[in-house]
């Protein structure tokens, strides 16, 4: 798994995936679409999900386009994914140069979907986090057996019901230690 005082590892870029679910492409959904699809999804269990999980941006074009400023604003700037660890913990992963670097601890556990109130593999920030990121919750599903769909929430009165999608691709030989 991951070491919270790993250093930074070369990069393994694989070839991109293509972004299909059942002959549509992902990128046509609304937001409301990837809701639609995601309460159609199963949920992973939390003990036998581990590893490192490269991350797209899905959605519409907009969203696509803003969404690596957002994150840097919030302290992860070249975002790359996120490994976790049978244990719940878990690590965000940005890119540094030519290198992957862990960064900003998470924990995954079973929750209760804000989307549909059925279970869901959640990741939550710790308190100390900057903000936003103690009011953020990235809900988990799988979309197929390599590949979680994610939406991401902000656990604040009157932007709970907005949620924006990502994938996490489980990527088996990522050099972290």
């Amino acid at each position: 798994m991951y070491a919270p005082d790993s250093t930074a590892r070369p990069i393994i870029d694989a070839p991109p995936r293509p972004q299909t679910m059942r002959g549509r492409t992902l990128n046509a959904h609304s937001l409301r679409g990837f809701r639609r699809l995601f309460i159609t999804l199963p949920t992973p269990d939390a003990a036998t999900l581990s590893g490192h999980f490269r991350a797209e941006f899905v959605g519409p074009d907009w969203l696509r386009k803003i969404a690596p400023a957002a994150l840097a604003l919030g302290g992860l700037g070249g975002w790359w994914g996120k490994t976790f660890a049978t244990d719940g913990r878990g690590i965000n992963l940005v890119r540094r140069e030519r290198h992957i670097a862990p960064i900003m601890p998470v924990y995954l556990g079973l929750a209760d979907s804000m989307i549909d109130r059925r279970p869901c593999l959640a990741v939550t920030y710790p308190a100390g986090s900057p903000f936003p990121w103690p009011r953020v919750v990235d809900e988990l599903r799988f979309l197929d057996n390599d590949t979680l769909l994610g939406l991401t929430l902000l656990n604040l009165r009157g932007l709970r019901r907005v949620a924006f999608p990502f994938l996490l691709h489980h990527t088996p030989n990522l050099p972290i230690a």
